[in-house]
């Protein structure tokens, strides 16, 4: 009876010696792969916060350029849109029904070309009740 008892110790023993044994293979597997999502978090956190600052220096590089009237930016322009800011310097801010009476076009034209110029960052635009008023900044 005591060579069982001792037998049935030696095999729990092992038992629980090899349980252990891989359990701690099991957490060490488990290390692993947490080390590497760590990793891989760290690179993408790296890989977000300079997407993030291109985005940023791009808005900041657009808000830093500023239109002047030269000569060269207005001959850029197509030659409606030309008319349009002409019109704009001379009066200052504008609806575009002022806008249209200055040029001698239609309203709906003006609008349209006041419009593209804002979207452009040429011009600015403000609204004060039912009207738009366009502006050089």
């Amino acid at each position: 009876m005591a060579a069982v008892e001792t037998s049935n110790k030696k095999s729990s023993t092992l038992d629980v010696n090899v349980l252990l044994k891989t359990l701690v293979d099991e957490l060490n597997q488990v290390s692993k792969k947490l080390d590497s999502l760590v990793e891989l978090n760290g690179k993408m956190l790296k890989m977000q916060e300079e997407f993030l600052q291109s985005i940023t220096n791009k808005s900041s590089r657009r808000k830093a350029i500023e239109f002047e009237p030269d000569a060269m930016t207005l001959l850029s322009l197509p030659r409606s849109l030309r008319k349009t800011v002409m019109a704009l310097y001379k009066v200052k801010e504008a609806t575009a029904e002022d806008l249209s009476r200055e040029t001698k076009r239609l309203r709906a034209v003006e609008s349209a070309s006041a419009n593209q110029l804002v979207r452009m960052g040429l011009l600015k635009k403000k609204r004060e009740g039912r009207k738009v008023y366009f502006y050089i900044d």
